[in-house]
């Protein structure tokens, strides 16, 4: 019995203080490290037991552009989807009003000549670059990346409800 104790234990420490992040400054879904580019603004309220709370960061990439135009190299034209357009900015569809407003919380302006890349890491996503059932669920978990063209300034959300 306490040889079943003991490996509990060992089992549960294991978990609990191994790291399966990235490396330090390292996006796993966008394949952008911030030691390439100066960090302008960064904030991060995710915490408490569920982890619910939203990140956002803002890379000046002017320093290394040719770095950033290979990361942003098979991301998609603007404009924004309807539904992520929606989701940050706001908005109505099917004549429901949508306030969300997440481009504020993530210092966001609304860029016109650009590239942008969503991941949606929701458990019931089925195809994480798919955004069609965004506006359907009751929570949000998802990341997305907008790559202004005119300023080289990559902007970052993520978002967890």
């Amino acid at each position: 019995m306490k040889l079943v104790k003991a490996v509990t234990v060992a089992l549960l420490a294991c978990f609990l203080f191994t790291g399966c992040a990235a490396a330090e400054g390292e996006n796993d879904y966008f394949g952008f490290n911030t030691k390439d580019f100066a960090v302008k603004e960064e904030a991060d309220t995710h915490g408490g037991f569920h982890g619910d709370g939203s990140y956002y960061l803002i890379l000046d990439c002017l320093e290394n552009t040719e770095k950033a135009y290979e990361i942003i190299a098979d991301w998609q034209e603007l404009p924004l989807t309807e539904n992520l357009q929606i989701v940050m900015y706001g908005g109505v569809k099917d004549r429901v009003s949508y306030a969300y407003g997440f481009s504020e919380e993530a210092h966001w302006p609304n860029i016109s000549n650009g590239v942008y890349k969503f991941v949606d890491r929701h458990s019931e996503s089925t195809d994480e670059s798919d955004d069609t059932e965004l506006l359907n669920r009751f929570s949000f978990n998802f990341s997305m990346a907008v790559y202004d063209l005119d300023t080289d300034t990559l902007y970052y959300f993520e978002i967890d409800t």
